[in-house]
């Protein structure tokens, strides 16, 4: 049977995407780059960006896919859906794992419902439940058990309290894959997943789906 990642419906789906998310993906700044965002105003600030994508690029949605892949993970949790990009490569992993689910979470209900839309026309709707909300209500009040993969891709400064709600489930030998690390809004996760006595080993990446580059971390649970 062919993979998923290279079936003609998710091939030709994220094809699509990509080529929206060109005239999407970018947004007016209301704040320097690289700066914290104000959190009294940080649910405004992502409702205001409901038509941006802020997709992950290929490079990094490959190895996705490659690391959820070979991890032969079955239970995945995205902090983060929107448009559903990067949850295409996660389910198309599950899918190719012989089956499992992606738990992803979704603060805008426009945007969760059009991910919908594209994981089924991708052919994967039924490897992802999509949390509307504030993950951090969705995720604790019906916690995910046995994570294998977790991906942190929402809003930069609930990285932290995202994590460890699902840290307490999160199996030895589970992945941890953040995107945008280059925010100072991560610090405090990056400073307790770089301090090996907490139990992980991480290592920054980066990729280079733009100009400048993206920052990314790659974190196992030991």
């Amino acid at each position: 049977m062919k993979p998923a990642i290279t079936s003609e419906a998710v091939v030709q789906t994220l094809e699509k995407l990509y080529a929206d998310a060109a005239t999407k993906h970018h947004f007016p700044r209301t704040k320097k780059e690289n700066s914290p965002i104000d959190h009294t105003d940080e649910k405004a600030f992502y409702k205001s960006m409901s038509h941006a994508y802020m997709a992950v690029n290929r490079e990094f949605g490959n190895l996705l896919y490659a690391l959820a892949r070979a991890s032969r993970a079955t239970t995945v949790v995205e902090f983060g859906t929107s448009f559903g990009i990067s949850t295409i490569y996660l389910a198309a992993a599950v899918k190719d794992n012989g089956g499992g689910k992606v738990v992803s979470t979704e603060f805008i209900p426009e945007k969760a419902e059009q991910a919908k839309r594209n994981l089924a026309e991708a052919g994967l709707a039924e490897f992802v439940e999509i949390r509307v909300g504030d993950a951090l209500e969705t995720l604790k009040n019906n916690p995910v058990q046995s994570i294998d993969f977790v991906m942190l891709d929402g809003a930069k400064s609930l990285y932290f309290d995202v994590f460890k709600i699902l840290e307490p489930a999160m199996k030895s030998g589970a992945i941890i894959a953040s995107d945008n690390t280059d925010s100072p809004d991560l610090q405090n996760f990056l400073d307790y997943v770089r301090f090996p006595e907490n139990g992980y080993i991480t290592s920054p990446i980066s990729t280079h789906g733009g100009p400048g580059g993206r920052g990314h971390e790659i974190t196992v649970k030991i």
